[in-house]
């Protein structure tokens, strides 16, 4: 599979040779953030839908690792594409080095610019211990998406709570650049993966995007975390001294 670089700087968007980015397509990015809800939305949508890989980024802070996946050498960031529904997709199976977050986040909008992307969708996670309502999830949008929000029926973020990290980082140059762009953020638990939380992302994707995301996977996953997660409070709380009288 042959590729070229879409740049001659030290960070590189390597595309398939041939590959061209379609009017009105929309790009989906999700990183490691809280409850890993953005990266596991990302990747499991790739997944699910067959997309293929068209092209991968390259820079100086190149995470040291690569794995194998369906008999396929995996790179730390990775872009699919799924032509049905003109989506492309970067998976970053790795947060991008604290070092070149700025410089990554920048090359990449600006290339989302440069390709004229339509809009582009952003998914994280926002802590399940602001919930006050029976909203599953909220959306931070740019000036540019706002005539489209409605489509989502999903609140807004409330004033006074903040998104961090590259997801952050992401919308704030988005809004720069004049592009549309929309953060969609699942309520999820802090200090583990909560597939939950990324099935609930995709249930919405496949009712906004008419796609077909299986999200059965996703929750067998968060059934078993929760049940090892009850077992490990059941064993603490049995190992209390309190706990040996009746």
């Amino acid at each position: 599979m042959a590729f070229v670089a879409t740049t001659d700087s030290n960070f590189q968007i390597i595309m398939k040779k041939g590959f061209k980015v379609k009017p009105g397509s929309t790009f989906v990015c999700g990183f490691h953030g809280l409850g890993e809800v953005g990266f596991l939305s990302t990747a499991h949508l790739t997944r699910t839908l067959d997309a293929e890989r068209v092209g991968y980024i390259k820079s100086d802070m190149l995470p040291l690792f690569v794995s194998m996946e369906n008999e396929q050498l995996v790179l730390p960031f990775e872009i699919y594409s799924y032509e049905p529904k003109k989506m492309v997709f970067l998976v970053p199976r790795f947060q991008p080095h604290q070092s070149e977050q700025w410089g990554f986040i920048d090359k990449l909008a600006s290339w989302i610019a440069e390709n004229e992307f339509e809009e582009t969708l952003l998914l994280g996670g926002l802590d399940a211990s602001f919930k006050e309502d029976d909203e599953d999830m909220r959306a931070v949008p740019t000036s540019a998406y706002k005539p489209k929000l409605e489509r989502w029926g999903v609140p807004l973020l409330e004033e006074g709570l903040f998104v961090a990290g590259p997801l952050a980082l992401f919308l704030a140059e988005l809004e720069m650049k004049g592009q549309a762009a929309i953060g969609l953020l699942t309520y999820a638990t802090r200090g583990r993966p909560d597939p939950r939380s990324a099935a609930t992302m995709l249930e919405k994707i496949n009712e906004v995007y008419g796609v077909e995301a299986n999200v059965e996977q996703l929750l067998e996953e968060s059934r078993e975390i929760e049940r090892l997660e009850k077992m490990r409070k059941s064993i603490e709380s049995s190992d209390r001294p309190g706990d040996m009288f009746v």
